[in-house]
């Protein structure tokens, strides 16, 4: 079902084509015609509402009543790498900002491994507290929203899989992360190879960082964090299909993103279309 007609180079000032890959199928899963439509209308308007360098489609959580459709917004600027996400509970029809999980709650959505998600993004988990004694005293709603876990989860799927084809982007002399107009694509060779892939978000490894200290007054490729070690060891898996012109790249604990680049052209895309879940059982399958 996936054809490489649909893989379209990346936006020159975005960092994955929404054209590309609301058009896609992940998993074997895909937005339906009417979502493709909507979704594409949705976040046009609003990068340009909003002045966005960017916005794509992210993917899709899957929940028991609703669906959400997520987009991400990221502006790359002098490494800062500032993600925004958005949320649509209306098939694609508009979106709004999902608010970042505030810290405290952070440790009551992880906790959740295996409930699905509602679809309501108003749902509360757990006990609602007691009404007050005292009449007009408003009690603080300790509880976890559907919205904080949704947060919650969207940014760990994101932060393990926001891969690109390492050379896709360049960091300038002046500090600026810009995509790499002579990026080709990978070679046939290099496309099947994990360590060909790194991840677009602010570097935390140290070689990685000392490699843009020591980078002198040069443009370079080499200053993200590549997915080689990612843990646990074997989590990312590598796949060409049966041309040899298509790469899959698929991540075993979040079993519904997958990611695709064409041998020989500058184009890719990633998208997740899952519950949100974890596969608990990654550890068994590497």
């Amino acid at each position: 079902s996936f054809r490489i007609s649909r893989l379209v180079a990346p936006e020159e000032n975005g960092f994955r084509s929404m054209n590309s890959v609301t058009s896609s199928s992940f998993c074997g899963l895909s937005l339906n015609p009417g979502q493709k439509l909507a979704v594409k209308g949705a976040l046009l308007k609003l990068k340009l509402q909003q002045n966005l360098e960017s916005i794509a489609f992210w993917g899709k959580i899957m929940g028991i009543e609703k669906d959400f459709l997520i987009a991400k917004s990221l502006k790359a600027g002098k490494m800062e790498f500032k993600t925004t996400y958005y949320v649509s509970v209306d098939e694609g029809v508009s979106f709004s900002e999902l608010l970042p999980c505030p810290e405290q709650k952070r440790k009551m959505a992880s906790e959740l491994k295996f409930q699905m998600f509602k679809g309501n993004l108003q749902f509360k988990y757990g006990k609602a507290p007691e009404e007050p004694e005292e009449e007009g005293k408003v009690v603080d709603d300790p509880r976890l929203s559907e919205e904080e876990r949704l947060s919650h989860v969207v940014e760990t799927i994101d932060k393990e899989t926001c891969i690109v084809p390492k050379g896709a982007y360049v960091l300038t002399a002046t500090s600026r992360v810009v995509p790499n107009v002579e990026y080709k694509g990978l070679s046939s060779l290099m496309a099947k190879k994990v360590s060909s892939y790194v991840l677009m978000q602010q570097p935390v490894e140290h070689k990685t960082l000392t490699k843009i200290k020591c980078r002198g007054a040069a443009n370079t490729t080499d200053f993200l964090d590549g997915i080689a070690n990612a843990e646990p060891k074997g989590v990312w898996t590598v796949q060409a299909d049966s041309t040899g012109l298509v790469v899959t790249l698929r991540h075993l604990r979040w079993t519904g993103f997958e990611f695709h680049t064409a041998v020989g052209m500058p184009s890719y895309e990633g998208a997740y279309f899952g519950y949100g879940l974890e596969n608990h059982d990654v550890a068994l399958m590497v």
